[in-house]
């Protein structure tokens, strides 16, 4: 049997694919999810989903303790936290995909989840627009880079709203631990959450890639490092093939290169996207 299994019910989705949602059993939840998906196919392969991050993540979680989940996706982590925080403790989960948020909700109610809380919205450095271009294969999706105007071909994209975290603070109480996973826009992310990082400085899992961050956001990899930095937090390089690795330096600049050196190895030897980090304030 292992961790994985499957049942079928159909679901209307859109034209031309499979109306079917799959079951999976993971990491001791129920998930309802599109058989479509690269990522279902690939669970009920008996395939993890980034063990290196998410058992990290969860050793760390504490009966009561708030999580905060920016770009939930499909709840692969929002859902296992929700089950370690307990009864006592919340997950604010942040997704701006609607495809993404009905899997969320149908996957909570499955699992018995009761203390997870949906936010059906971008995060950025400011109250807007964003779009989304339309997947029909997968569960990613990412914001289009920067465009002046509204685009002519409206019919291939979600259009989402995106507003600052630090709007939102008040209502989220004290945040112990953050995830953030948003394809690039992470930088201008935490342009939009300076308050609330600075007055709260919550573990957080961060993707990190110069290249998404350049694409998406239009600022280079050390300005997201830098402002952590600032901040007085210490990185922990969470490599996918070997021990987690604590980044020591004498200044910001030489903890920058480090991680930036890394980070070219994954992608050179590894062929990956991104480094996973996590950030403590020290």
């Amino acid at each position: 049997m292992g961790l994985f299994r499957k049942k079928r019910r159909p679901i209307e989705l859109p034209a031309g694919v499979a109306p079917t949602l799959m079951e999976v059993k993971f990491r001791g939840c129920t998930f309802w999810m599109p058989e479509h998906w690269v990522i279902t196919r690939q669970l009920d392969d008996g395939k993890d989903y980034e063990p290196w991050v998410l058992d990290y993540f969860l050793k760390i979680l504490k009966p009561g303790m708030t999580v905060l989940d920016v770009g939930a996706s499909w709840g692969a982590f929002a859902l296992p936290a929700a089950k370690a925080v307990g009864s006592t403790g919340k997950v604010i989960a942040i997704e701006m995909s609607a495809g993404n948020g009905r899997v969320l909700l149908e996957s909570a109610k499955a699992s018995g989840v009761a203390n997870m809380q949906l936010l059906l919205v971008g995060v950025s450095d400011r109250l807007g627009t964003e779009y989304l271009r339309r997947q029909t294969v997968h569960n990613n999706f990412q914001m289009e880079p920067p465009i002046d105007g509204i685009p002519e071909n409206l019919d291939a994209f979600d259009i989402a709203p995106v507003v600052p975290l630090d709007l939102l603070r008040a209502d989220f109480g004290k945040v112990d631990v953050l995830k953030i996973d948003i394809e690039g826009m992470e930088y201008r992310a935490f342009m939009g959450a300076r308050a609330l990082m600075a007055e709260q400085k919550p573990i957080t899992f961060l993707e990190y890639s110069p290249r998404f961050q350049s694409e998406i956001s239009g600022a280079d990899g050390a300005a997201l490092l830098t402002f952590f930095l600032d901040l007085g937090y210490g990185v922990e390089i969470l490599h996918r093939k070997k021990k987690r690795e604590r980044v020591a330096g004498g200044d910001a600049a030489q903890v920058i290169a480090k991680v930036d050196a890394a980070w070219t190895r994954h992608v050179e030897d590894d062929r990956g996207t991104h480094l996973d980090l996590c950030l403590t304030a020290i």
